[in-house]
């Protein structure tokens, strides 16, 4: 299906990655202009859908609201466009509350919450110009459970706080003809957490979802392709799960 993605510009920070790098390929595949931004763009040296006249890595601190606005700045003075947004960026720890510092909530809610916020505003001049705009936030399933089972309590708080922002940003965006929806990813199979649990704990995981398998970072990239679409027009201040049925399970 075509879903007239072609010529539309994009930023998807923490492109060089995990669930951003997948959807930076998919955005490629369906002829976006791709920027890609991550701290180190030369993590996605590896990437051969990289290798493409619409890709353009560069580096991007989303914790640095001045750095956002001059790196939005010049792919809009490029292109002259800005129509979707990824925020991909985020970090993630895995231990117990007890063990937890301030520095590290800190530093996880700079990530995850202050970069929602700074590139997203960023992009609004563009986006409430051209009276259209899908800006995609990456949640988790652990926005609604509080964390899980690897210890990443803090995770989940500021994850909640994505959901909050996407819906609050799509009731004050939607009159300018912007949609504003989150991805809410399951256990990833190739997530660097879930790699690290017992080989038993992996199998009752999976066992226990209606879907009996993890969720791949492709799951996540075909939910965002639409999002970024037309065909979901209709859709705002939404966090979709894609998690093999984990929150009905």
């Amino acid at each position: 299906m075509d879903l007239n993605l072609g010529g539309k510009v994009a930023l998807v920070t923490g492109g060089c990655s995990g669930v951003g790098r997948a959807i930076a390929c998919a955005l490629l595949e369906a002829g976006c202009e791709v920027h890609i931004g991550d701290l180190d763009p030369n993590a996605g040296c590896d990437c051969p859908e990289f290798d493409n006249d619409n890709a353009q890595q560069l580096r991007l601190d989303v914790t640095d609201a001045g750095a956002v606005q001059d790196a939005v700045d010049a792919i809009v003075a490029q292109g002259g466009r800005l129509d979707i947004l990824v925020n991909g960026a985020g970090i993630l720890t895995t231990k117990p509350l007890l063990e937890s510092s301030a520095a590290e909530w800190d530093a996880i809610c700079r990530v995850n919450l202050s970069g929602v916020y700074y590139c997203s505003k960023a992009v609004l001049p563009a986006m409430v110009a051209q009276r259209h705009g899908k800006i995609i936030n990456i949640a988790s399933v652990m926005a609604a459970t509080g964390g899980g089972p690897v210890g990443d309590v803090l995770y989940g708080a500021t994850k909640a706080g994505v959901v909050a922002l996407t819906r609050g940003f799509a009731r004050e965006l939607g009159p300018h003809g912007i949609n504003v929806n989150a991805i809410s990813p399951g256990f990833l199979e190739k997530a660097t957490a879930v790699a690290q649990l017992p080989a038993a704990v992996r199998a009752r995981i999976v066992e226990a979802l209606p879907l009996q398998r993890l969720v791949a970072s492709a799951d996540i990239a075909r939910t965002a392709l639409f999002l970024a679409s037309d065909l979901s027009s209709g859709i705002t201040g939404q966090a979709i799960a894609v998690d093999g049925g984990f929150l009905v399970a």
